[in-house]
């Protein structure tokens, strides 16, 4: 086929404006996405995320733009994910979506491995995780900018967290990534990434670095009104003092984070959860324990809410402490729920559970069960390489071995014993340097308050000045306007005569006034004179004009324009015309004659008025204007009575 230049020309200038329009409809589903996840309606954005991934794009056309909002829409639908509290179905959705969308497989490669390396990290797949996150570094980057890095190594770091073997790495990840945040235009999760290298010092044992980095996290929240960033801030502050036994610490930060929990406008359960969960754990290390059960129960609902039950196995260890430490009939109850966290929870958690279970059963002489819990405990603790450790009471636990006489577990749990005074010989010297810090930092908070003060002092001298020239001014303006009164004084006795004069001529006026308007009503009494109008007035529109006919018309029926205008505030001039006619018993044919109109008009006229009036087919418009001249003649004869 021979196309000329202008039809190839029309063709291509088609095809670019279809691109165009499809890319903005694209951003617009990413958008929509975004706004329905911030309004908290999650399944709605979820689609809405899909739909944006899965669209068909052509390989040789993908922009620079297309790339980072798909990257952007791969993080977003994992987060929306995760704020239902649904880490599994994540992993499900993610691959789906790879399977389907063509950008994640030319373009975005490496950002669908790194989201689903951390995602698979929530659902306690560590190793798959890290074997998924290290297959994104080996994936080059389309056009690279400091969010996506920011974002590949902030993952990396909370991937390899907790590996051992890993923990330099996820030292340097973290640091680069916050050199990566200071490039960002914004990047919410610096809060987060702050956090978790605190934690790496904390477990180092650098509490300097730990303590500065989280109430830096924290301040850098609270500036930006990062409610959610300021819990995590907080959960970490609480963690670090309950790790080094400082509960009264722990519990001051504890506080606050429930503080800014009941202000949230936008609640995160899983995070909420945590927050009442710190709470108790504060409460415990101070043996306020009747407290304790509430902040439980707040935890439990929330958990509860979660799919899949999520951080429920925090709130049960918390709880059967409590209970079993408590006794009597919540004895059992506690066991049990001891019991499910040791067969589910993290390592800590079941080797606390195991502890606090043979520290019951040693209590009730319940020893066989005791030895079970206690062997399960020891090769809990040894079960790694580096072996995990939890403070035990050891007086119970050797004082039963001895009077078994089980000399083996007594030399097992003696070496246990004397590895965790060393670490407590740590701790002690930690302790030590946490209260120099705090201390440190009560003391520049004096200083700051002190600095704040004579500020103060100075701001209250200044204004003291300020208003001595105040009265000194006030009292220059009084005199000045004492000055200007006595002469608008004079002025005003002057005025005042001349007002004098005009009200007298107003009140001669009103005297006029009220003679014609006497004149006027004695008029309208007159039954000749308003037989003679009535015989008149339908002549005067075509003779003297409307405006003489009004003036006519209101001396026959002065309130009926006023009684007309209120039933109908939309009424016409020209509609006022006919119905004033009418009320003069004007048939159509004369009403036309008079207007100058054909007669067709004057039922198009009569028309569209009783449509304007609602008026039904057994009502005629006669009717109407009858019914409203009955009532203007009956306010009249009231005024004549």
């Amino acid at each position: 086929m021979n196309l000329s230049f202008l039809s190839k020309k029309t063709i291509l200038f088609s095809v670019f404006v279809l691109i165009c329009c499809s890319t903005f409809a694209n951003e617009n589903l990413f958008q929509q996405g975004r706004k329905l996840q911030r309004d908290g309606k999650f399944d709605e954005a979820i689609d809405a995320y899909k739909n944006y991934l899965i669209q068909p794009l052509d390989k040789d056309d993908i922009s620079k733009n297309q790339v980072l909002i798909s990257s952007e829409a791969l993080v977003q639908l994992m987060n929306t994910f995760q704020s239902k509290g649904e880490p599994d179905a994540c992993i499900s959705a993610l691959e789906e979506v790879f399977d389907l969308s063509p950008i994640l497989h030319e373009q975005c490669l490496r950002d669908y491995y790194s989201v689903k390396g951390y995602a698979l990290s929530r659902t306690e797949r560590m190793k798959e995780a890290e074997e998924t996150m290290i297959k994104a570094f080996t994936i080059p980057l389309h056009y690279a900018t400091p969010e996506r890095y920011f974002r590949d190594y902030a993952y990396a770091a909370a991937v390899f967290y907790s590996n051992p073997d890993y923990q330099k790495d996820v030292v340097n990840w973290c640091q680069e990534a916050l050199v990566q945040a200071q490039l960002c235009e914004n990047t919410s999760g610096k809060q987060w990434v702050t956090a978790m290298l605190g934690s790496l010092y904390k477990r180092n044992g650098d509490l300097n670095k730990a303590l500065e980095l989280f109430q830096q996290s924290k301040e850098e929240a609270q500036q930006k009104n990062d409610d959610l960033g300021v819990l995590n801030s907080l959960h970490t502050l609480t963690d670090l003092f309950l790790y080094w036994d400082l509960p009264e610490y722990a519990d001051m930060y504890a506080s606050e984070a429930v503080e800014v929990e009941k202000n949230m406008t936008v609640q995160n359960p899983m995070v909420s959860a945590q927050t009442y969960i710190n709470k108790g754990r504060a409460l415990h290390q101070l043996g306020e324990l009747d407290s304790i059960p509430c902040y439980i129960d707040r935890a439990k609902k929330l958990c509860q809410s979660l799919p899949y039950n999520s951080g429920m196995v925090d709130v049960n260890l918390l709880h059967g402490i409590f209970l079993t430490e408590k006794g009597a009939d919540s004895l059992n109850l506690g066991i049990q729920e001891l019991q499910d966290v040791a067969r589910q929870g993290t390592v800590a958690n079941r080797a606390k559970a195991y502890h606090q279970l043979a520290q019951t059963y040693l209590k009730h002489e319940t020893d066989n069960s005791a030895e079970m819990m206690l062997d399960s405990l020891y090769m809990l603790l040894n079960l790694n390489d580096l072996p995990a450790y939890i403070h035990l009471e050891y007086k119970p636990i050797l004082n039963h071995y001895l009077k078994t006489k089980n000399l083996e577990k007594v030399g097992k749990y003696v070496q246990l014993m004397l590895q965790e005074q060393q670490i407590f010989k740590a701790k002690k010297l930690n302790y030590n340097l946490v209260e120099d810090i705090v201390n440190l930092q009560t003391e520049k908070t004096i200083q700051e308050l002190k600095i704040t003060k004579l500020k103060q002092a100075n701001h209250r001298l200044w204004c003291l000045v300020c208003v001595v020239i105040s009265l000194i001014l006030v009292s220059a303006t009084v005199a000045l306007l004492y000055y200007q009164k006595k002469r608008h004084l004079i002025q005003m006795r002057k005025a005042d005569e001349k007002i004098a004069l005009l009200v007298q001529k107003l009140n001669e006026s009103n005297v006029e006034k009220a003679a014609i308007a006497q004149e006027i009503k004695d008029f309208l009494k007159d039954k000749d004179n308003r037989q003679e109008l009535e015989t008149l007035t339908p002549f005067i529109l075509k003779e003297n004009g409307e405006t003489k006919f009004r003036q006519c018309f209101e001396l026959l029926h002065p309130l009926f324009l006023h009684r007309l205008r209120e039933k109908v505030p939309s009424i016409t001039r020209r509609e006022e015309l006919l119905s004033m006619l009418i009320a003069l018993k004007q048939d159509n044919k004369k009403i036309a004659e008079i207007l100058a109109i054909a007669p067709r008009s004057v039922l198009m006229l009569r028309h569209r008025f009783r449509q304007k009036i609602g008026m039904t087919t057994e009502y005629s418009l006669e009717n109407f204007i009858e019914d409203t001249l009955g009532q203007n003649n009956s306010t009249n004869d009231k005024e004549t009575l």
